[in-house]
C-alpha cells in the first residue's frame, strides 16, 4: 500500500470518527505520518476480516447440504466466557448439518463443568465427561469417538469460527471430494479485536515440514482420521502437526480455502500469544517430523533439526555417494564480479563435490582472458567459449551439455556465497523424488531480500515476494521468508535441478533471449508434476542493483512470457494467496476498496490483419492445413478444442501430410513438443518433408509460407480465412490454385464488431469467389447464415456436445449436486458480444430491488478483472480463466447462471451451466432460442436490466440446496462422433 494511499486512509478514517481523530492525533505526534498510516491500515484489515467472517446476515441453519460436519472440541478448565463464545460460534453457523462433540478432560473448574452440563438440552451437542485427565490428544479422540459426521472439524475450546466456516467447507468438500481441508486464519484477543491474519498458500508439502502452517481451520474426512489411528498422546502440544503429517502420507487430496474461517484466541496461556508458553510443543513437533521422515524415507535417510525460531524446523536429506554438481556461470568480462563469485565458492563451500563451467560469451578485455587462463588450469574449472550473440537460455543449455554432474546449478556471475552448506543443500533437495527446480535466498548488498521465491503474476508479470524486506522470521499476513516452502518459480540467478529433471522436462527455451525462461522452466516442471522449492538456508549475496534498469527486454521475451505466465496472471499463483496484493512484493492484504479502485477494462481492438505471404513449393501431394489462433494448453478449450477434434477426424479420413499453422499465440516449444509428439516444429522459412508439422506464423512479417497446389486449408476464424484468401488472389491460377477451402464457422464473426471496416472484412470471407465448404457448429447457426443469403459450395453442421472433462465430472455427480447461493456469470469485459455492461447493470438492479440478494454471491468466469461494485456493499468477483477441473467445480456448486451472447451461435456456457443443474438466464438472438435445450434455461426475448433482475429474483426465490443435474438434450451428452459427414466432405477435397 503506497504511503499516499495510506494518508488518504487516515483522512477517511478520522473523518468517520471524531473520537479517533483525537487519539489519532496523539499517535501521529508519537509515530509520524507513516506510523499512523500503518496503524490505520492494520485497523482497516481488522474491520474487513470482521465484516467478511463474523457479520454474515444469513440466519443460523439456513443453508443445508448432504455432508455432515462434526466439530470436535477438547475442553479443560477453560474460562466459561471463552468456552461460551466458542460454542456459540458453532451454534450460529449458517450451515445446518453439523454436530458439536465435546470431551471434557476431567476439568477441576466447576463453572466449566456447569456450563457444559447446560448444553445437554441441545440434541446437536454431545458432551463426554472423562473420569481422568488424559491430555489433549486423548480428549480429542474421545470427542471424535462420538462423532457421526462425514468430516471432523477440529476446534480449540477458546477459539471462534466464522459464521460461514462449515458452509465453505461443505462447498469445497462437495465440489472436490477432498480428504483434508484447511482455511486461512487470524487471531482474536480478549476484547474481541481481530489481528494478525494469516493468508496461506495452497498445499505445500515442504512448508509443512518447516512449520505446521496448515493450522486452523483443519477439517478431515472421518474415515481417514480413523484409518491413521487418530491423535497420539506422545505428541501432545503438536498433536495436530503429527496428525497432518500422517494424513499427508495417505492422501494428496488436500485443499485450501482462501478465506479466514477461524479466529485463534490470544490469551496469556496460549501459543498464539506466546510461542514460549508451551516449550514441550516445540520438542513434540520435532519428534513428529522425524517419525514422518523415518516412515517415508527410512531411518537415517533424513533428519529434522530445530532452528532459532520457535516451531520452525529444518529438514536435511542424505544423498548417498555425494553427487557431482555442475555450476554453470555465463559471463562477458566483469572479471571482478566473476572472481568474487568463484573465490567465494572455493572459500565457503563445504561437503559437496562440484565442477565450475565458465561460459565465455564474447569477452573482450585482456584482464578477463588473464583470469580465464588462471582458473582454466584448475582441476574442477573449465572455461568454454560461447561465441554467439547473448542468449541466456542458449548459454545455460550449452553449459548443461558440457556438464558432467548429476545436479545442474545455474549461477549468475555477480553473486557471493554466504552460507557454507549452500551447495550441499541444493544438491540434496534437487535430487529428491518429486522435486523440480530449487532456489535459495539472495540478498542485496545491504542485507535485504532480493529473492525468496517468485510469485508468477506479481507486479503484472513475475516478481520476488519479500523483495526489499529484512530476512527475519514473521508470521503475518503471509508465511515467513525464512521457512522452506514450495513455490511456482525461482530465479535463474541461482537455481538447481537434477539431471533426471532435465531429462524429463528439457532445458531452457532458447526462443527467450534475456529473461523469462527461468520462470518458464519452473512452470514446465510444475506441469510435469514436480514441485519447485525455495530454501532460505541457501544464502548468497546478489550484487544486482535494486534500481537496475530493466527497460531492455526484447519483445519476444515479453510475448513468450505472456504465453507462459498466462494461467497464473489470470487465475493467481497457488503458492501465494488471492487475498494478498499481487502488485506488492511486500505481503499486503488487498482491501476491498483498493480492489474496487483498481477496476479497469482494457478495450481490445483487433489490429490490421497482417498478410501471410506464400512461396511456391514443389509437388502437388495433398496436404491438410489447419489455421488456429493458438495451441497453447490454456487456450485449447471451446472453439479451438472443437477445431482440433474436427481436424483430427478429417485428417484420419484423408490420410495425408498435415500442418498446424499458428497465427496469434506463440507456441511454447517444449510444451508443444510434449503435447504434439508426432509433429515437427518447423520455421516458416524452412522447407520440410516431415509428415506432421507445426509452423508458427505469429512473427511472420519477414517470412513466407511454402504452399503447393496440393494444400487444403481449414479456416477457424475470419482473419485466418482473410489471410489465405487474400494471398491466393495475388497468384495467377496457373501458378497456385486452391482446393475448396473448408471454413469451420463457430459464430457469426462480423457481429463481433460494430458497423466497421472489420465487419466488412469478416463478411467478405464468406463471399469469396473461391469454392468454399462451410461446416457450422449447430443447425441454428447454419440456418442463420442461409437466412442472411450466404451461399457455399457445400454446407454441413454438427451439434455441440459437452467437453469430455466436464462430462466426466458431471457423470461423477450421479444425477444430483449440492448448490450454494451463487450466481455464475460468463462475462468478459473485453468481449462486447458477451454484453458485460448489460450483465452488470442487471445485477445492480437486482441488488437494489431484491429481497434476498444479500444471501447470494456473484462471480464471473472467462476473463480476469477487478471486482465490480454493484451497490449495497456487493461486488461481482472475477474468477478469471479457470482450468476445466476448476470450472467443473464452479458449475457443480452454482445455483444460478447468467450468460448473454449477442450472437446467433448457441454459446457453450449456458449449455454447460444447465447440464450441471444451474438455472440459467440467457437470451434469444435471430433464430436462436435455447429454451428447448433444457428446463433449466430461461431464454429472454426482450432484454433490459429490469427484466433480467425480475427473472433473477424469481429463480433465487426458488433456490433448492440439492438439485438434479444432467437433464439436457440427450445429444449433448452423447458419445457418438459429431462429425458423421466427414467422409462426404473429404470426397470433395
Amino acid at each position: 500500500m503506497e504511503t499516499k494511499d495510506k494518508v488518504k486512509s487516515i483522512a477517511r478514517l478520522l473523518k468517520q470518527s471524531p473520537r479517533r481523530a483525537i487519539s489519532g492525533t496523539k499517535y501521529l505526534v508519537k509515530h509520524g505520518v507513516v506510523g499512523l498510516a500503518e496503524r490505520v491500515y492494520e485497523e482497516s484489515v481488522r474491520q474487513e476480516i470482521v465484516q467478511a467472517t463474523m457479520t454474515d446476515t444469513r440466519p443460523a441453519g439456513s443453508q443445508v447440504g448432504k455432508l455432515k460436519f462434526s466439530v470436535v472440541m477438547p475442553v479443560y478448565n477453560v474460562d466459561p466466557r471463552w468456552l461460551r463464545e466458542a460454542v456459540e460460534s458453532v451454534v450460529d453457523q449458517v450451515y445446518a448439518n453439523w454436530e458439536l462433540c465435546i470431551a471434557d478432560d476431567c476439568s477441576t473448574r466447576q463453572d466449566t463443568r456447569d456450563y457444559l452440563e447446560s448444553l445437554k438440552g441441545d440434541g446437536r451437542i454431545h458432551v463426554v465427561f472423562l473420569q481422568e485427565n488424559g491430555g489433549i490428544s486423548a480428549a480429542t479422540n474421545a470427542a471424535c469417538s462420538v462423532a457421526t459426521g462425514d468430516y471432523l472439524a477440529f476446534m480449540d475450546n477458546d477459539d471462534v469460527l466464522s459464521r460461514d466456516a462449515l458452509l465453505e467447507c461443505n462447498f469445497q468438500a462437495a465440489a472436490t471430494n477432498a480428504d483434508v481441508l484447511y482455511s486461512d486464519q487470524d487471531e482474536i484477543d480478549v476484547d474481541g479485536a481481530h489481528k494478525n491474519p494469516l493468508y496461506k498458500p495452497d498445499w505445500s508439502p515442504d512448508l509443512l515440514l518447516s512449520q505446521m502452517y496448515v493450522g486452523h481451520l483443519l477439517c478431515v474426512r472421518r474415515s481417514l482420521f480413523e484409518e491413521v489411528g487418530g491423535l497420539r498422546s506422545e505428541f501432545d502440544g503438536s498433536q495436530d502437526y503429527d496428525l497432518m503429517l500422517r494424513l499427508a502420507e495417505r492422501t494428496d487430496r488436500i485443499d485450501h480455502i482462501d478465506q479466514v474461517l477461524y479466529s485463534w484466541r490470544t490469551i496469556p496461556s496460549s501459543t498464539a500469544a506466546d510461542p514460549t508458553s508451551k516449550p514441550y510443543a516445540q520438542t513434540a513437533g520435532l519428534g513428529a517430523i522425524q517419525e514422518h521422515l523415518d516412515r517415508v524415507y527410512g531411518p537415517g535417510k533424513a533428519r529434522a533439526e530445530e532452528t532459532g525460531d520457535y516451531f520452525v524446523y529444518d529438514v536435511r536429506y542424505q544423498t548417498g555417494d555425494r553427487p557431482l554438481a555442475s555450476i554453470i556461470i555465463p559471463t562477458k568480462d566483469h572479471v571482478g564480479d566473476l572472481r568474487q563469485a568463484i573465490d567465494s565458492i572455493f572459500a565457503k563451500t563445504v561437503n559437496a563435490r562440484y565442477e565450475i563451467i565458465v561460459l565465455n560469451n564474447n569477452s573482450e578485455e585482456p584482464e578477463t582472458f588473464a583470469y580465464f587462463k588462471e582458473i582454466d588450469c584448475l582441476e574442477n574449472v573449465r572455461v568454454i567459449d560461447a561465441s554467439y550473440e547473448f542468449n541466456w537460455s542458449k548459454l545455460n543449455n550449452q553449459g548443461i551439455r558440457e556438464a558432467k554432474g548429476d545436479v545442474i546449478v545455474c549461477l549468475n556471475n555477480d553473486v557471493e556465497v554466504i552460507s557454507p552448506d549452500w551447495l550441499e543443500r541444493l544438491v540434496e533437495d534437487a535430487t529428491r523424488d518429486g522435486i523440480g527446480v530449487v532456489g535459495g535466498l539472495l540478498l542485496y548488498p545491504d542485507g535485504t531480500i532480493q529473492h525468496a521465491g517468485v510469485v508468477v503474476g506479481m507486479s503484472g508479470w513475475a516478481d520476488h515476494v519479500y523483495k526489499g524486506m529484512a530476512p527475519v522470521h514473521h508470521g503475518s499476513p503471509f508465511v515467513s521468508p525464512m521457512v522452506r516452502r514450495n513455490v511456482t518459480a525461482v530465479t535463474g540467478a541461482c537455481m538447481a535441478f537434477s539431471r533426471a529433471t532435465y531429462e524429463k522436462i528439457g532445458g531452457f527455451d532458447e526462443d527467450f533471449i534475456v529473461c523469462g525462461s527461468d520462470v518458464e522452466l519452473c512452470i514446465r516442471a510444475r506441469r510435469n508434476g514436480l514441485l519447485n522449492l525455495y530454501d532460505p538456508y541457501v544464502v548468497l549475496t546478489h550484487f544486482e542493483s535494486k534500481s537496475r534498469d530493466a527497460s531492455f527486454v526484447p519483445e519476444v521475451d515479453l510475448t513468450l512470457s505472456a504465453n507462459a505466465y498466462r494461467e497464473y496472471r489470470e487465475s493467481g499463483d497457488p503458492f501465494f494467496n488471492e487475498n494478498l496484493d499481487v502488485m506488492e512484493t511486500t505481503p499486503t492484504v488487498l482491501l476491498k476498496r483498493e480492489k474496487k479502485a483498481r477496476f479497469f477494462r482494457n478495450s481490445r481492438m483487433l489490429g490490421e490483419v497482417r498478410p501471410i505471404r506464400f512461396r511456391k513449393g514443389e509437388g502437388d501431394q495433398r496436404r491438410l492445413n489447419l489455421l488456429l489462433p493458438s495451441i497453447n494448453e490454456e487456450d485449447v478449450f471451446g472453439g479451438i478444442a472443437t477445431a482440433l477434434k474436427f481436424y483430427e477426424r478429417l485428417l484420419a479420413e484423408l490420410d495425408c501430410p498435415a500442418r498446424i499453422l499458428v497465427l496469434d499465440g506463440e507456441p511454447r516449444r517444449f510444451e508443444t513438443a510434449e503435447r504434439y509428439p508426432d509433429y515437427e516444429i518447423v520455421p516458416p522459412s524452412a522447407t520440410s518433408a516431415a509428415p506432421r508439422q507445426i509452423i508458427s506464423l505469429v512473427n511472420r512479417d519477414h517470412d513466407t509460407l511454402e504452399v503447393t497446389n496440393g494444400d487444403v486449408f481449414v479456416f477457424t476464424s475470419w482473419w485466418s480465412a482473410f489471410c489465405i484468401q487474400n494471398e491466393y488472389a495475388n497468384w495467377a491460377p496457373d501458378e497456385l490454385s486452391p482446393h475448396p477451402f473448408v471454413y469451420l464457422i463457430q459464430d457469426y464473426e462480423p457481429g463481433f464488431y460494430a458497423w466497421s471496416s472489420q465487419y466488412l472484412l469478416a463478411d467478405s470471407t464468406y463471399r469469396t469467389t473461391y469454392p468454399q465448404i462451410a461446416v457450422f457448429n449447430s443447425k441454428l447457426l447454419r440456418d442463420y447464415f442461409i437466412e442472411k443469403g450466404y451461399t457455399f459450395a457445400s454446407e454441413y453442421f454438427f451439434e455441440p456436445t459437452l467437453n469430455a472433462a466436464l462430462k466426466d465430472r458431471l457423470m461423477s455427480l450421479e444425477g444430483t449436486t449440492s448448490k450454494r447461493k451463487r450466481i455464475l456469470v460468463y462475462g468478459r469485459p473485453g468481449t462486447p458480444r458477451n454484453a458485460f455492461e448489460l450483465v452488470v447493470e442487471s445485477l445492480r438492479e437486482w441488488v437494489r430491488t431484491s429481497q434476498v440478494s444479500a444471501e447470494w454471491e456473484m462471480v464471473a468466469a472467462g476473463e480476469s478483472f477487478e471486482p465490480v461494485y454493484l451497490g449495497n456493499g456487493r461486488n461481482l468477483i472475477s474468477l478469471g480463466k479457470l482450468t476445466l477441473d476448476e470450472y467443473a467445480t464452479v458449475l457443480a456448486e452454482s445455483a444460478l447462471g447468467l450468460s448473454l451472447m449477442v450472437s446467433p451461435h448457441p454459446s457453450y456456457p449456458p449449455l454447460e451451466m444447465a447440464a450441471f443443474g444451474a438455472k440459467v438466464i440467457t437470451n434469444s438472438y435471430g433464430n436462436k432460442d435455447l429454451s428447448s435445450f433444457s428446463d433449466n434455461i430461461t431464454s429472454l426475448d426482450a432484454l433490459s436490466p429490469q427484466a433480467i433482475a425480475r427473472t433473477l429474483e424469481r429463480l433465487a426465490l426458488s433456490y433448492e440446496p440439492v438439485v438434479p443435474c444432467g437433464n439436457v438434450d440427450p445429444g449433448y451428452l452423447s458419445d457418438a462422433a459429431p462429425f458423421g459427414f466427414v467422409s462426404q466432405l473429404a470426397a470433395q477435397l
